[in-house]
């Protein structure tokens, strides 16, 4: 399943069809070597050609490469020069131009709160699906993700047979996940509000975290057995058996920003190293380990004691504090030596504004 934020490898940008829409403009320039083939471009060549290069990334998007391509030859320094101009300015005209295609779900936008001032954080964080599965008139589509290396939110599409109507309570018996590699997750699923509770559609979003990076991987969702929650009886009543599976490969970008933190922090007694902290709009990831760890983890936990280590706060640059109100929910995971700790939050974080995070009482500057 592609990205639909990327390019089609087909209507791919070629370095090469630049030049060839840049080489009559610019044929003063390259018989005179003036600036356009100097080693820094100036702002004003920078923004014409880069407005060329998105006109016709916009052109080729639609319509295809032209049949009358041809490559257009340069000689020596003078195109190695104008060569590297221009890539890194595709690096950032294809950037720009993906996140422009790729268009948010209004469920997910409305989720999330994306707007136009912070949705260039999540550049490339999303991924179209639409895998789905039909079972005795009843299917289950995958629609959109947005995630990260550890975390992901999963929006689902449920539809009933017509004239039927899918419950405002509605659920299933069992709702499996596996992620290629993750040997540890958390996931939950809610059903949304609705607008007409009285149709026979439904929006269910996933949410999951892992203890591994879950990006390029395959993931499998198995939904069984439709209930829905009558509140007269205070049961569930059956609605439609059955199972239904989803398989596809997740391929977004990861857009979380990674610290180095290499401080340990005590708990119990013993000492463990804070490893690192991973940030990104939607969730923190702090990786943690050291030997007792595994020892900890060999005794049965008692229920009361809460986390070993959990995020007591996050610390923005501009003075707010972020606790456990603030998220969505958070998990802990343990393999071994190694202990890991997600939380999603409610609202888009900007990994460029957190200062600090609150392990138990202990602070770690980031």
């Amino acid at each position: 399943m592609n990205n639909t934020g990327g390019m089609d490898k087909n209507k791919a940008i070629r370095i090469d069809e630049l030049l060839e829409d840049i080489h009559e403009m610019e044929t003063t320039n390259l018989s005179d070597g003036s600036e356009l083939l100097q080693d820094q471009l100036s702002e004003e060549e920078r923004e014409r050609i880069l407005s060329k290069i998105q006109t016709r990334m916009k052109a080729e998007a639609v319509n295809g490469r032209p049949s009358n391509y041809e490559k257009v030859r340069f000689p020596g320094r003078r195109k190695r020069i104008l060569l590297a101009s221009l890539a890194a300015l595709c690096v950032f005209a294809s950037t720009a131009f993906a996140a422009e295609l790729f268009q948010w779900d209004s469920r997910i936008s409305n989720y999330f709160e994306i707007s136009d001032e912070n949705q260039g954080d999540l550049s490339g964080a999303g991924m179209n699906v639409g895998v789905k599965d039909e079972n005795g008139g009843v299917t289950i589509e995958a629609v959109q993700t947005i995630g990260d290396a550890s975390n992901m939110y999963i929006l689902l599409d449920v539809t009933v047979p017509e004239g039927q109507v899918l419950h405002p309570q509605t659920g299933f018996d069992m709702i499996y996940l596996k992620v290629e590699g993750a040997t540890g997750m958390g996931y939950s699923c809610d059903l949304l509000p609705d607008d007409d509770p009285s149709d026979n559609k439904g929006t269910l979003l996933l949410s999951m975290e892992a203890n591994s990076n879950i990006n390029d991987k395959e993931i499998e969702l198995k939904f069984v057995n439709l209930r829905y929650y009558d509140m007269e009886s205070g049961e569930m009543i059956p609605d439609h058996e059955g199972e239904w599976i989803l398989s596809w490969k997740l391929n977004y970008h990861d857009v979380s920003k990674n610290f180095k933190v290499g401080k340990d922090i005590v708990v119990n007694g013993e000492t463990v190293r804070v490893d690192s902290v991973s940030i990104s709009p939607i969730a923190l990831n702090v990786k943690i380990s050291g030997d007792y760890i595994k020892k900890y983890d060999s005794v049965p936990p008692n229920p009361s004691d809460g986390d070993l280590i959990e995020i007591s706060s996050v610390n923005l640059k501009d003075g707010t504090v972020l606790t456990k109100d603030d998220s969505l929910g958070w998990g802990t995971s343990i393999d071994g030596k190694a202990y890991v700790i997600n939380m999603k939050m409610r609202e888009l974080l900007d990994p460029e504004g957190i200062d600090s995070i609150v392990l138990n009482d202990t602070v770690f500057k980031l």
